[in-house]
């Protein structure tokens, strides 16, 4: 890298003249980051709006310097967007409905999607065992709501036919 993209880069980094930029990399034989650390301990460096500086030391004698930028409220935005997500999907969950019926096709259970995740998350060996025993007891689950497509039904439809085959064939 010549001299003068040296300077430049300096400039851009340590945000002061030409002329200081220079002057630090001329007393550091040319070291970038030796000239920004004696900026910096001069005061000369101007800091950028959203940016915070901070310095780690490897050893005892180290001049190690490193600058992280950081984005004012990113973090609060991504939490933002984030409970944002969250409270789209537990209305959605909540408009929602899982049912359970039996052989007749009387409905026995019906609950929201949002209880059924809780209960699969809380206690999924149990919530599991107990659908897949409803389901050799040719119980038929089924989704309602205006979130859902006729595919997920069909699927359900196509699971409890399949169980309800293999156990004829049993017979």
């Amino acid at each position: 890298m010549e001299h003068y993209e040296m300077v430049e880069k300096l400039r851009q980094k340590a945000n002061v003249s030409y002329e200081e930029a220079k002057a630090a990399l001329e007393k550091t034989d040319w070291d970038i980051l030796d000239a920004l650390v004696l900026l910096e301990s001069e005061g000369k460096v101007k800091g950028e709006e959203g940016a915070k500086e901070y310095s780690t030391q490897a050893k005892p004698n180290a001049k190690t310097r490193v600058r992280v930028e950081v984005e004012e409220g990113a973090f609060k935005e991504g939490l933002r967007k984030f409970w944002k997500f969250l409270c789209r999907m537990f209305r959605k969950g909540n408009a929602n409905s899982f049912v359970v019926k039996d052989k007749k096709g009387e409905e026995k259970i019906s609950m929201p999607i949002t209880v059924l995740v809780l209960l699969l998350i809380m206690c999924w060996p149990i919530s599991l065992v107990v659908l897949i025993v409803a389901l050799f007891m040719n119980y038929r689950y089924s989704f309602r709501g205006p979130d859902i497509s006729a595919k997920v039904n069909e699927a359900m439809d196509k699971a409890a036919d399949a169980m309800q085959g293999e156990e004829e064939e049993k017979e």
